[in-house]
């Protein structure tokens, strides 16, 4: 009897001080970025057009899901159970086929997010190289997402591991300035020490004859927290918003904002008391929610909230696609842009790839800068 506790009291101990040692690692090797980083911009051989006020800019944001949640995929903080693809095959056609949308697209500036550099969830592709490589033109890259290894989810087989993403911005307008600024607000210790490291990513483009310059702002924002962290990363991006927007220059921000946007809303009174159109109103209470962008800030600051509802952005990873019956599936209006009220919409279009390389659809908008 005592043998037996005597085994029982080591495995236990070894198996803690596993767990401690474990814990204390990911402490040692946290990713702890700056509040401000300049960041390497990679210039392409196809950077070559000049940015001046009579110019009709095409944007293009695209949350692409680490090229690892097509429609195949449910994921495990949405309520499914997995993390990575089956093969890494998969992950290559997935690029691919990404690849494929941005050439087609062909826009002045991409805006991507959840772009792996090196990580183990996506059998270590370097996909943002790839896309480098592809388009050919000025790039710049800010890591949101940096840990040794992700011990989640619990399925050794789904295990995330060592992951390097980020954001990253590519345009064929001259780049005077990348630079990753870090947005408040963290989980609580350890569940932190292998989450992500929200941030902005912030390019500026100069103007032919101009003091003004246009200022693009790349983004991700929280979504697994009770909103508080949302809330204050919206607060940070505002600020920086105002000031860009007091020197006079042109502001475009674009990105997956995991909040949901106007046109997707039936009625708006307040941060607690709305209502969705039908198409994306929760199927379930349980469910993953987008709270809506505070409507009413955006107005009385004069800077213009711009989706198209027509057409879902983002499908909940909940449970693989559903192509048959599509209101088996949960919808959201949660990528699009913000712009100043110094440039013109001329047009802004959800781009129906029907989820099939992505867990999202990408958004294209067209603009002007008005003089």
């Amino acid at each position: 009897m005592r043998k037996g506790f005597k085994i029982a009291f080591i495995v236990f101990s070894v198996f803690i001080i596993f767990i401690l040692g474990f814990i204390l690692t990911l402490h040692l090797f946290e990713y702890k970025p700056e509040e401000m980083t300049e960041l390497t911009i990679i210039d392409g051989e196809n950077t070559s057009d000049s940015l001046n006020i009579t110019s009709q800019i095409t944007a293009l944001t695209f949350n692409t899901g680490y090229a690892s949640l097509s429609q195949t995929e449910d994921f495990v903080m949405d309520g499914g159970k997995k993390a990575r693809m089956d093969s890494k095959s998969e992950v290559e056609d997935n690029i691919q086929a990404i690849e494929d949308i941005l050439e087609r697209e062909n826009a002045d500036i991409f805006l991507l997010q959840e772009v792996d550099v090196d990580s183990n969830r996506s059998y270590n592709i370097n996909q943002y190289e790839i896309y480098q490589e592809s388009l050919g033109i000025t790039s710049a890259l800010a890591y949101n997402y940096r840990s040794i290894f992700v011990p989640f989810p619990i399925n050794p087989s789904q295990m995330m591991g060592k992951v390097n993403s980020g954001l990253a911005t590519f345009t064929s307008f001259e780049t005077s300035q990348a630079t990753r600024i870090q947005l408040p607000g963290s989980f609580p210790w350890p569940v932190r020490l292998a989450n992500l490291k929200r941030a902005l990513l912030i390019t500026r483009h100069p103007i032919e004859d101009s003091q003004a310059e246009l200022v693009v702002i790349n983004l991700h924002l929280s979504a697994y927290d009770d909103g508080s962290m949302r809330e204050q990363e919206l607060e940070a991006l505002q600020e920086i918003m105002l000031e860009e927007k007091e020197k006079g220059n042109y502001i475009l921000v674009g990105g997956d904002f995991n909040q949901t946007f106007p046109d997707a809303l039936k009625s708006f009174e307040s941060q607690s008391e709305y209502e969705y159109h039908t198409q994306y109103e929760l199927n379930s209470q349980d469910l993953w929610e987008a709270y809506p962008l505070d409507i009413e800030w955006f107005n009385n600051n004069q800077f213009q909230l711009i989706a198209d509802a027509l057409i879902p952005t983002c499908r909940l990873l909940h449970q693989p696609y559903d192509t048959e019956n599509h209101e088996n599936n949960q919808y959201y209006l949660i990528d699009g842009f913000i712009v100043s009220n110094n440039i013109t919409v001329n047009s802004i279009e959800t781009i129906d790839e029907d989820f099939k390389y992505s867990d999202h659809n990408p958004v294209k908008i067209t603009l002007t800068l008005n003089e």
